[in-house]
């Protein structure tokens, strides 16, 4: 009964990540090269699953996952994975040189186990962690052990991007979720190393698909995209004005600096920013915001953004609302719709009458 549900679980699984990948393939266009990335490395995943489909077709359900070539293709994988956050976070830092660099340690530890190999060193078949681990002291297993850790490493590689304020494609909410969710993947399959048994491995499947569905949504749903916005559609925001009859000498450098710049369309625009281009503190240039009857910063800047939305969609009426958004300054689609409603009390579609 366990091996029917085992067998069940990998075809599922199948299904579900061929289907992501063809969906991210046919949504590319409104997308960046991001996308691409990762509906090839899902699309991969998929050909990695249908020789488990099959050995478990035959009656094979404990298949040696601890052998050198197999740790080397599951970082291969989490290496792959973590190309997409890369070029997310950073688009166009992927070259073909760092490219190259990137995988460089797979190639760097097969060439080594080859060299063991010439060497005479065996690497006797264990089917888990569990099972190696009376035999530590031996190189070959302390060499596969050191693998072992090492696949818990690049997923945290994503916090030394360089993330560029200009050309972001995200915030750093979907940073945060996009490492859980990796370092999750990572913890089920050193799980399925540590126990290889039939019921670890469709516990692991199923956390596997449910990894692909939330990364799915985060970038077809939750994550606004760069539309290749013209040069007219970045300058045009004449119809945003400045408070009515501000009083503080500060607070109207403060508007001064936001119309010159447009500084709310830069999406890591913060209050630290805006005190550090004015020479202020925080307390102070709070102060100045709530005499204006402000709540915070943060409801100042989304006030601008909120009213460059609205003056962008009515001076070119085909922009879609999520592209409006982008160039407003919002990154998260769920973000931008809460404070629309929260500054105007409607759905964006609601206001627009679309």
């Amino acid at each position: 009964m366990l091996e029917n549900f085992y067998i069940a679980t990998i075809y599922t699984a199948l299904v579900v990540m061929f289907l992501s990948s063809a969906i991210l393939f046919a949504f590319h266009k409104s997308g960046d090269r991001s996308r691409i990335i990762l509906a090839a490395i899902v699309a991969f995943s998929v050909f990695n699953y249908i020789p488990v489909l099959f050995d478990a077709l035959n009656g094979t359900f404990q298949v040696p996952v601890m052998s050198v070539p197999r740790l080397t293709l599951a970082l291969f994988m989490i290496l792959s994975y973590t190309l997409y956050p890369i070029e997310v976070i950073s688009p166009g830092w992927l070259n073909f040189k760092r490219l190259l660099l990137w995988y460089a340690p797979i190639a760097v530890i097969l060439i080594f186990y080859r060299v063991t190999l010439l060497f005479g060193v065996e690497y006797p078949v264990y089917s888990s962690i569990v099972e190696m681990l009376p035999h530590y002291a031996d190189f070959n297993v302390a060499f596969r052990l050191l693998l072992c850790i090492i696949l818990c490493l690049p997923i945290f590689f994503i916090f030394y991007i360089p993330y560029t304020r200009k050309y972001n494609n995200t915030d750093r909410t979907w940073m945060r979720v996009y490492v859980i969710s990796g370092i999750i993947d990572v913890l089920s399959y050193l799980m399925i190393l540590a126990y290889h048994t039939p019921s670890v491995s469709i516990l692991y499947f199923h956390c596997t698909m449910a990894i692909t569905a939330l990364r799915l949504y985060m970038e077809l749903v939750y994550r606004i995209v760069d539309k290749n916005v013209t040069n007219d559609e970045l300058i045009s925001s004449n119809n945003i004005q400045l408070s009515q009859e501000p009083s503080n000498g500060l607070f109207i450098r403060l508007e001064r600096y936001m119309l010159d710049n447009q500084i709310w369309r830069n999406p890591d625009l913060s209050e630290g920013m805006l005190v550090q281009a004015l020479g202020t503190n925080r307390t102070t240039l709070a102060k100045a915001v709530r005499e204006q009857g402000v709540d915070s910063i943060s409801s100042y800047i989304n006030k601008y953004r909120i009213q460059d939305f609205i003056s962008l969609l009515k001076d070119h009426p085909r922009m879609s609302i999520k592209e409006a958004f982008y160039i407003c300054g919002y990154r998260s689609r769920a973000t931008a719709q809460r404070n629309f409603r929260s500054v105007t009390g409607k759905t964006p579609s609601e206001y627009l009458g679309r």
